[in-house]
Parts: structure tokens; sequence; C-alpha cells
């Protein structure tokens, strides 16, 4: 169901029954070789529509979970550290039935401090919360929310906020903003004031691919911000912003990958890339790539030999493996999980 001509995903709004804690196991080897010296290892299973995966000071692996979870990875233990977020679900039918169930969507750490996206609530309430302990959603500190930008009627404010990078000085989280198609806002939350507001927007720019997913902090007051782009499409799009002037100094198309959804940096202009291969009504298969930039156009595209289940997010972790979360068989089962890919940034 699409409500825009290029990629507006419908929201409906559901809690989830007793937000049940994860049920959640380490596991070891999940195969192998998927290219010469390439690893693949399952972390973490017994997730539900895993998000973003970051890393505490303490490098523990730190997942969100559809459950209005954020479980990190203590020793060999998940913990739920964070419970009691919002859900709501994208996709519903006439008969009430709900499905895509949606709760925190990215989560990093800021020294001691966990910075969550509260992404279960309606557009134009969501905000980013901070959390200095272990506890519930509701005793996080919390930003602004962002309202409407625009005077269009399907403008709703900014909401599924997601793909959160730190600034290089720590004074500042980038975050995705999936609300209003027509601006496609990359938002900027000040940590000390705690005020959330539009900072980058796609469409003022004449980027028509929206759907930021993933940003990345750069070199020189830049920032990348990987573009999802329309679902079911290879329109993927990596934009390097001046965060100066706020505007593009470099766009890359991402040719005949699907709904790119995680990035990470791995050196110089390269990059690796997870391809989702986005449908509401199923998980696909989908790709880790890797994507070299060079001149601004087309980026190289190099195969890892590497497909999962719905991949979202990726993060090099400090043992410069990249952790992926995937949806698993199917969305909304405890089937998604976290693997370690070894072998691509050495």
């Amino acid at each position: 169901m699409l409500s825009h001509p290029r990629f507006a995903r419908p929201r409906f709004f559901a809690n989830l029954p007793g937000r049940l804690a994860a049920t959640l196991a380490c596991v070891g080897l999940m195969s192998t070789a998927a290219m010469a010296e390439t690893n693949v290892q399952t972390v973490l299973r017994g997730l539900v529509n895993p998000s973003s995966v970051s890393f505490s000071p303490a490098g523990e692996l730190t997942v969100c979970d559809a459950r209005g979870l954020v479980v990190v990875l203590k020793g060999d233990q998940p913990v739920n550290y964070i419970t009691g977020f919002d859900t709501e679900h994208w996709k519903s039918n006439d008969e009430g039935k709900k499905w895509y169930a949606v709760g925190p969507l990215s989560a990093i750490w800021s020294g001691s401090t966990l910075v969550v996206t509260d992404a279960g609530k309606v557009d134009g309430e969501e905000t980013l919360l901070f959390f200095d302990e272990k506890g519930k959603a509701d005793a996080g500190t919390k930003t602004n929310s962002v309202p409407p930008t625009t005077d269009d009627a399907a403008d709703k404010g900014e909401g599924n906020l997601t793909g959160m990078s730190l600034s290089q000085d720590g004074s500042t989280v980038y975050v995705c903003g999936q609300g209003f198609d027509g601006k496609s806002w990359v938002l900027a939350g000040d940590i000390a004031s705690k005020q959330l507001k539009p900072l980058l927007s796609a469409d003022d720019n004449g980027i028509e691919t929206n759907s930021p997913m993933q940003t990345v902090v750069g070199d020189d007051n830049t920032l990348y911000v990987l573009y999802s782009g329309a679902g079911g499409k290879a329109d993927g799009l990596i934009v390097r912003w001046d965060l100066a002037t706020k505007k593009p100094s470099g766009q890359w198309t991402l040719p005949g990958v699907i709904n790119p959804m995680g990035m990470a940096h791995v050196e110089g202009d390269t990059f690796a890339v997870v391809e989702n291969n986005w449908s509401l009504d199923q998980t696909n298969e989908g790709r880790v790539l890797m994507a070299t930039l060079g001149e601004p156009g087309e980026a190289a595209i190099e195969e890892t030999g590497v497909s999962l289940n719905g991949p979202v997010a990726c993060e090099f972790g400090p043992d410069n493996r990249l952790y992926v979360s995937q949806l698993g068989e199917e969305f909304d089962k405890p089937v998604g999980s976290v693997v370690a890919i070894s072998g691509l940034k050495d």
C-alpha cells in the first residue's frame, strides 16, 4: 500500500500485547566462507524485527527490537537494557489485522549515555530519549518532537526516526526522519540542550530519492546519508552533505541495489552497504555489499557473497567484524538475529 508516488510508508498504530521480554541466545558459527576469507557467525538470535546495531564504549553489542526493547549483549548474556517503548505497526487491513511491528529504531552511545529514537509513536510525536542507566523507556530524558515543516495536509511531522550517528566532537546526534516524503529530513539533536531540529532536506536540494536510512559522519565537517528510495526499486543513493553550507557536495547512485538500509565506513571512500530488498508483505533476501564512491556519479559495487534474510542495519564492531541485523524468515516473529561477518575490514 503506497500512499505517495515515491515511498510514503503507511502508518497504523497499535501496542504489542504485553511487550514481551526478548528470549535471546548466543550461538556459534552459523555459516562459513561466503567469500574465500569471509565468515558469517550468528551472535544473537530470538529478536523481533531488529533494526539498529551499535556498540557501547565497553564494546557491548546494542540492538533495537520491535517489542519495545533495546538489548545489550553483556559478555555472553543478552540483557533487556531499556524496555517499555511504545510500538506501532506499519500495515493493517479492513479486518483489523496489523503487521510489521515497529519499536525503537536506532540506539547509539554518547559516552555512558544511551540515546534511543522513540520511533513507535505517531509522526510528529517521536523524540530522542537519553538514558544513563538500565531501566524503563518512560524514565528517559527526551528531546522535543518535530512537527510538520510544510503546509501539506499529508505532513504530520517527523517520525520513524532512525540511522543515528554522533558528531566527531560528541555534541550532536544526526538522525534520519521518515515523516513527510516531500522533505526527507535529516535532523540534528543537540546533546546538551536536548533540542531536535530539521537540518538537511533532500527535496530542497533537488534530490528526488527519499527515505533516508543511515547517517555516517565523515571528515571535513561532512555527513554521508544513505537514502533507500522506493520500495522494490534499485534507486538508492548516498549523499555527502557539507554541514557548514547544508548543501550536498557529492551524490552516488548504487546500481542494482534494492532498498539499501544500512551503511558503515570501511576505509577511504569505501563503505559496507546492506541491501534490504524491502517489502511490507514478506522478508526478502538481501545482500551485504561494498560500495566505493570515487568521483560523484555511480558507486562501484562489489559483492561480498553474503546474503541474508531482510538485512536492516550494520556497524563494525571493535573486533573489525561487520555486525548486521536481519529480520529472518518472517517479520513479527522471534526469528530475527544479528550476524558478525569477518574478512571485510582487517
